[in-house]
């Protein structure tokens, strides 16, 4: 590891000292939605009793094409603006289309930190909450076998372990949350509801069983917790029978459903459906790729107490597609299409989920619902 101060060798970062804030709800963000976008950026917050610690993984094709700036406010709507003083950086992995990288803010009382990244005449941000509503940051965090830290919220393999404490406690649920819900259901509680399984104290290796959802604390006293869900090696695809069918709820209709499930031979009755639908082998074929192809994505992108394709904005991602707009709050997210539809999550912080992203019903969301599933019946071989 390599520590430096302001400058890295893998590429240029400046910080910014511009007394000028920027309104982050007039930003347009919806390339952090886009698979296929040449920069792709995670990162996961952690509060220390000396400061706040961003770890950031940046992975594009080439790192060096673009120049970074770090900018940080009071909030997503402001105009308060503080020059950062101090700041260290560590490169925790320098290869060469992909680093990681260990910022330590101390003493950080602003509530946004803001990375611009840009090339002449071109330029994106992509902002990093550093409070979840009244809720701070866990001190501890889990790295993988090579002792980098996992910032997706989601784990699909062993050999990972935790830092940041000498013991731990976990809280053990079965991953049994329900999918969004489409216009016509009932809708549930805003919050999840779920039963705790089972609790228990570890040190930093432990086992975590797949299909299960965990929250871990420093210890009994913590107010604040690393939220993980353990998935499958192969995810975010999906391969087996039952995920491919579940998946299917943003596609077909209760009784196509239920026919699959209550069939003797699910496999076929699964098989059936596509080739009913899309008339050839192909066709059912190109549509079938297609459609868990966007399950895929809402997957990477969505991911959090639960697989990202159950969560709102993943159903609105698979059935509405990328959206071409994408603006910000601390308190809301606002998606925008080039057709005219528009869409809006309310985001609802809690202990068990620090950030859910709950979908703002309209009064023609069901017709409009239904015309955009047709088109995608009709469509989806285009």
């Amino acid at each position: 590891m390599r520590k430096q101060v302001l400058i890295l060798s893998v590429f240029s970062v400046l910080i910014s000292f511009s007394t000028c804030a920027i309104n982050f709800s007039r930003v347009n963000v919806a390339w952090q939605y886009d698979v296929n976008f040449p920069v792709k950026m995670a990162h996961r917050v952690v509060d220390t009793e000396k400061g706040t610690i961003i770890f950031l993984r940046v992975s594009a094709d080439s790192l060096r094409s673009w120049e970074y700036e770090f900018l940080v406010q009071d909030g997503f709507e402001t105009e308060a603006h503080r020059t950062l003083q101090r700041i260290t950086i560590d490169s925790l992995l320098d290869v060469k289309n992909q680093t990681v990288l260990k910022i330590e803010i101390p003493e950080m009382k602003e509530k946004l930190l803001i990375v611009k990244f840009s090339k002449p005449e071109n330029f994106y941000y992509y902002d990093i909450s550093l409070q979840i509503g009244v809720l701070s940051y866990p001190a501890i965090y889990p790295v993988d076998e090579n002792g980098l830290p996992i910032l997706e919220k989601y784990i699909n393999r062993s050999g990972f372990s935790w830092k940041g404490n000498d013991s731990f406690l976990a809280m053990k649920y079965v991953e049994a949350f329900p999918p969004a819900d489409p216009p016509m259901a009932d809708m549930k509680p805003l919050a999840p509801q779920v039963n705790m399984d089972t609790a228990f104290a570890f040190g930093e290796g432990v086992v975590f069983e797949e299909n299960n959802f965990y929250v871990v604390r420093k210890d009994s006293l913590a107010t604040s917790g690393v939220t993980m869900l353990r998935i499958p090696p192969y995810f975010p695809e999906y391969r087996q029978l039952g995920e491919l069918i579940e998946s299917m709820l943003y596609l077909t209709s209760e009784p196509e459903r239920k026919a699959m499930l209550a069939s003797k031979n699910p496999k076929q009755s699964f098989d059936s459906f596509w080739m009913n639908t899309f008339s050839t082998k192909s066709r059912a074929r190109n549509a079938i790729r297609k459609y868990y192809n966007w399950v895929e994505n809402a997957n990477i992108l969505f991911t959090d107490f639960k697989p990202g394709w159950k969560t709102d904005r993943g159903m609105m991602y698979i059935v509405f597609g990328k959206p071409d707009e994408v603006y910000r709050t601390g308190s809301s997210e606002e998606w925008y299409y080039d057709d005219g539809s528009a869409f809006e999550f309310t985001i609802i912080s809690t202990f068990f989920a620090p950030k859910t992203y709950s979908l703002r019903r309209k009064i023609d969301f069901e017709e409009q619902w239904y015309t955009q599933i047709a088109a995608i019946r009709s469509g989806i071989n285009e």
